[in-house]
């Protein structure tokens, strides 16, 4: 999958790099939160670095968790009559119940003011949590999963929407804003919007298109939970922590790119603070790395957070698809090719047998690579690093000089070889020398392959290029040495075929 950022997200990104915590940037800050003795949480913390942050992993692995963990983390600033601001408890998601006695937990919390960056926690030893007057104000939205209606809560409701709802209650009128963005993440240009709602926060929203009103009752899901998610966004102050399950319900891809986008947009203007589930590649594409985090849950139940994965990464984890016996773990696009180049010319019978999957920086493969190495993960994997990259355990490194691999690449070519590329292409060789020899010269080499098919003109594609690279390089520049050194890393974690256990 290519990943495609929202388009909203350059701003959003210098905002954060200019102005920080500062009080024009985001003063009001939640950096991390850590849990223990819930759930498979043992400790471990949860680092939240950017202002809008998505956590993705299969169901069950603690995302859910995370976010009612964080909505407990502080108390309403001031007195509000929004019955959509509440004072929530961790009994409101943690109660002790029939089937299970909730003790001896305890959530912990890094919390920025400023530059003043405090550390509070609420503990519950036996029967009462403990900490909650302690906590810092600030105004805080949870949005859950109920959000997305089932039908049996709708059967009888109508009644309750005609009676009670239409005479008790009153109207909260979706600004020309918010129906602009409404419009634009469902595709549809919306006349009016509101949303109904009495004291007790019980709710229906209501849209006008092409001359119809209609309530949720007969809306679909995703139009249903976006007008809500709507009514709720415009009303947050300022510095708000909006907390939303499954961002993506009941969106189809597009809409889903959309209102990413959309809330991207909102985090820099409003400097709101999101962070959301997801298990949605679509969601994580929008998003730089430092704002993506993937649960994985080890071999022995526990929770274990990756920072910075790619939304191939987590899609791989998420799809039974296909069944490797070998995951390999690379840093980007850029090392696929490289990769499965080698294995075709090792033994082509192997690609079958193993999966490459790139998965973010190369701190990232080192993450996965130590927890590999310490046979914590239920799959069998290797990381695969850049050359330029120090050795780590559960790792290896890709062959040939300690440089990126563009720059290894672009650097051992010489004419020969780019005439070999050349055929490849289809183009001549010194249009193609011509335009590599552009390429080089911009000082950022991940550029280079981008400005070389550039320079050839037409239709020519990034990754024709870059392919056309590796083959020549792993054919003609790399020697057999390094590629079966290289490769013997890979086979050795494999299964013998055919090995018998007999002795």
């Amino acid at each position: 999958m290519v990943g495609r950022e929202a388009p909203t997200l350059p701003k959003l990104r210098s905002d954060w790099a200019s102005t920080g915590n500062t009080k024009s940037g985001w003063p009001q800050f939640l950096e991390a939160v850590q849990l223990h003795g819930l759930r498979g949480w043992t400790g471990q913390q949860i680092e939240l670095r950017f202002p809008v942050v998505a956590i993705a992993g299969e169901n069950g692995s603690g995302k859910s968790t995370i976010l009612k963990a964080a909505a407990a983390a502080y108390k309403p600033s001031g007195k509000s009559s929004d019955v959509t601001v509440r004072d929530f408890s961790p009994d409101d998601f943690f109660p002790s119940t029939p089937w299970e006695n909730v003790s001896g937990v305890r959530l912990e919390y890094r919390v920025r003011r400023g530059d003043d960056v405090g550390n509070h926690s609420l503990r519950k030893a036996s029967a009462r949590w403990r900490g909650m007057p302690e906590r810092p104000q600030r105004q805080m939205y949870f949005l859950d999963i109920s959000r997305t209606q089932p039908v049996d809560t709708l059967i009888g409701y109508g009644k309750v929407a005609r009676v009670e709802l239409a005479t008790n209650a009153s109207a909260i009128n979706i600004n020309a804003d918010y129906l602009g963005i409404l419009s634009r993440v469902l595709g549809r240009s919306y006349k009016a919007g509101s949303l109904v709602r009495d004291a007790r926060g019980k709710q229906v929203g209501i849209v006008e298109f092409e001359g119809n009103t209609y309530s949720n009752f007969h809306q679909g899901a995703g139009e249903d939970a976006t007008t809500d998610l709507m009514a709720l966004l415009q009303d947050a102050p300022r510095h708000s922590l909006i907390l939303i399950d499954e961002v993506e319900a009941s969106l189809h891809p597009r809409a889903q790119r959309r209102l990413m986008t959309e809330l991207i947009k909102l985090a820099a203007d409003r400097r709101l603070q999101l962070v959301v589930t997801t298990h949605s590649p679509y969601v994580l594409e929008q998003l730089p790395a430092e704002a993506r985090i993937y649960l994985r849950t080890t071999r022995d139940g526990l929770r274990e957070p990756i920072y910075g994965v790619t939304p191939d990464y987590a899609l791989s984890l998420m799809d039974d698809e296909s069944h490797p016996e070998l995951y390999l773990y690379c840093e980007d696009d850029r090392a696929v090719p490289l990769i499965e180049g080698m294995i075709r010319a090792t033994d082509p019978a192997l690609i079958a047998r193993v999966k490459v999957v790139p998965v973010g920086p190369a701190g990232t493969v080192r993450m996965l690579g130590s927890l590999m190495s310490e046979d914590r993960l239920p799959e069998q994997g290797l990381g695969v690093l850049d050359a330029d990259q120090p050795a780590a355990p559960g790792c290896v490194r890709l062959p040939g000089p300690a440089k990126p691999p563009e720059v290894a690449l672009f650097g051992a070519m010489e004419e020969a070889n780019f005439v070999s590329i050349a055929e490849r292409l289809g183009v001549r060789a010194g249009d193609l020398m011509d335009a590599v020899e552009d390429a080089c010269r911009l000082p950022e080499h991940h550029t280079w392959t981008k400005r070389t098919a550039e320079g050839l003109g037409g239709t020519m594609r990034t990754a024709k290029v870059w392919e056309a690279f590796t083959d020549v390089w792993i054919k003609d520049v790399l020697s057999e040495a390094d590629r079966m050194a290289f490769m013997e890393a890979i086979t050795s974690r494999l299964p013998q075929v055919g090995a018998s256990g007999a002795a």
